[in-house]
């Protein structure tokens, strides 16, 4: 009996979703194909006891055997080559990392059904889930294999819920200061159009002090009216600027009620589809 320890070359684009092909050869030192030939006695029955293999991460899905020859420059050697194909049990990773983001994600959300008046409940539960989201993003990191690969799987997803998470602060911060804009709003009016009305003023005054002092013919000075093309412009312009605007801040955490949880079961649907099927 021979123990041997060898290694297989993976690819963990798909991590923890990734299947990986691995082989095993056998070959000839001494002797090439002109002394020896190697062949499988029964095909793909000669390996034995992979259905009754437990491995800690791994499930073998598919395994047979195959005769090939290498080629060197002292002759062809002959080679025997055992494939098999390992998938990687993804219920664990979905218990240590993909349940704890979807939780995270949902406790997000429970500070939209907070008052906006409630400043400190809503900045802790951001503030909170944002600091523990990265804690999982670090410790998920660390017990990844090293890898060739920049991106995996596993990493599109946590970054994918901490997207949602930083973007459920953010929605407050927006909410919370069109509140305080409309509620400054209110009183702006007023001093604005004071101001604007004695400018005006200041402004007739000094030209008609100019004009007195510097008398034109009427000849000489041409005013042409607005038309209807720039009218139309300037409404359009205007209505560019009222989209802007949000009549009701407290709207905002009704649309995120709505919108964050919908585009985050569209985007599970789209990530897991990808990843399992393609």
């Amino acid at each position: 009996r021979i123990t041997a320890t060898v290694a297989c070359s993976m690819d963990l684009t798909k991590y923890p979703m990734d299947k990986q092909t691995c082989t095993l050869q056998l070959e000839s030192w001494g002797y090439n194909i002109n002394d020896v030939m190697f062949y499988w006695t029964r095909g793909n029955d000669s390996v034995r006891g992979l259905d009754t293999l437990q491995l800690a991460q791994y499930t073998v899905e598919d395994h047979f055997t195959s005769v090939s020859e290498a080629v060197y420059e002292t002759g062809r050697y002959p080679k025997l080559v055992f494939h098999f194909e390992l998938k990687r049990n993804i219920l664990y990773f979905i218990l240590e990392t993909y349940v704890p983001s979807i939780l995270l994600v949902v406790l997000s959300w429970v500070s939209f059904w907070i008052s906006q008046s409630s400043v400190p409940a809503r900045i802790c539960i951001g503030v909170t889930t944002v600091l523990t989201m990265t804690t999982l993003m670090m410790g998920a990191r660390t017990s990844l294999p090293n890898a060739n690969c920049f991106i995996k799987a596993i990493d599109v997803y946590l970054g994918i819920c901490f997207s949602f998470i930083f973007g459920a602060l953010l929605e407050y911060a927006v909410a919370h200061f069109c509140t305080l804009h409309q509620l400054s709003s209110k009183e702006v009016p007023k001093v604005f159009y004071f101001f604007f009305i004695k400018f005006l003023k200041s402004l007739y005054l000094e030209l008609k002090l100019q004009l007195m002092s510097n008398p034109v013919s009427s000849e000489s000075v041409t005013v042409k009216p607005l038309t209807s093309k720039t009218m139309s412009a300037m409404k359009r312009l205007f209505c560019i600027f009222d989209c802007f605007h949000v009549k009701n801040p407290y709207h905002i955490d009704n649309y995120a009620r709505f919108s964050f949880p919908l585009s985050f079961i569209i985007i599970n649907v789209l990530y897991w589809v990808y990843y399992l099927y393609f």
